[in-house]
């Protein structure tokens, strides 16, 4: 391994929300396809988000069966939460294990009711197959000729101004801030910076300075961070 792979292994590690913090509750209340309510046994309530999937809002097409799925799987059950950090709304972004040892992210994926949520680095091939097959399948959403992701269904007219940290960051968002590095100048910039690229193909997306930031890169001279 060369020395800037290896830094940037290092730097993986370093990212401040890798902590790993399980929370063994039942699930109470299904949202939408990838956010569920759960209750530990002291009564103490969390919302959950599930990390690297997106699926459908309740008003897109296959938004109530997602739901559907969602609750099939995991409502009234004993499940254990894996996850790494909190976001702006105190949700908890991580991995939901069902009691049969499934991992309700991955079978959201599979059915078809669920986009991989491409946002964490590097990103997963274990689930770009999953999202893959099913679309080869023409399973759930993919039936469409062109379904619309989430995040582009939630996209504003105008980009919200990128988050400094974690904690400050709503993660339906991450694509939407539009924070982006160069992997080749390792410079990051976002939508109000002067001459943002019209064609961000093969850039990074970050969900907040801190990550950019930690992950090696600095911030673009043409920008304000105020």
């Amino acid at each position: 391994m060369g020395f800037k792979a290896g830094l940037l292994v290092l730097l993986l590690f370093l990212v401040p929300q890798a902590e790993l913090k399980t929370i063994n509750a039942e699930v109470i209340l299904v949202h939408d396809g990838d956010t569920l309510t759960i209750k530990t046994k002291r009564d103490k309530l969390y919302k959950v988000r599930l990390a690297d999937i997106d699926a459908p809002e309740t008003g897109q097409p296959f938004g109530k069966p997602a739901r559907r799925l969602a609750t099939d799987l995991a409502l009234k059950k004993t499940v254990r939460v894996n996850y790494t950090f909190k976001d702006k709304y105190g949700r908890l972004i991580g991995e939901i294990f069902l009691p049969d040892g499934k991992l309700l992210n991955e079978e959201m994926l599979k059915a078809g009711l669920a986009w991989h949520y491409r946002v964490r680095h590097p990103h997963s091939s274990f689930l770009e197959n999953l999202e893959y097959k099913a679309w080869q399948k023409q399973l759930g959403l993919w039936v469409q000729d062109a379904p619309i992701p989430p995040w582009e269904f939630r996209r504003e007219n105008r980009p919200p101004s990128p988050p400094s940290n974690p904690e400050s960051m709503d993660y339906d968002l991450i694509l939407t801030y539009g924070l982006v590095g160069n992997p080749k100048t390792r410079v990051y910039e976002w939508p109000e910076c002067k001459g943002y690229p019209k064609n961000t193909k093969g850039y990074l997306s970050f969900g907040n300075f801190l990550e950019a930031e930690t992950l090696g890169y600095r911030a673009s001279r043409r920008c304000n961070q105020g």
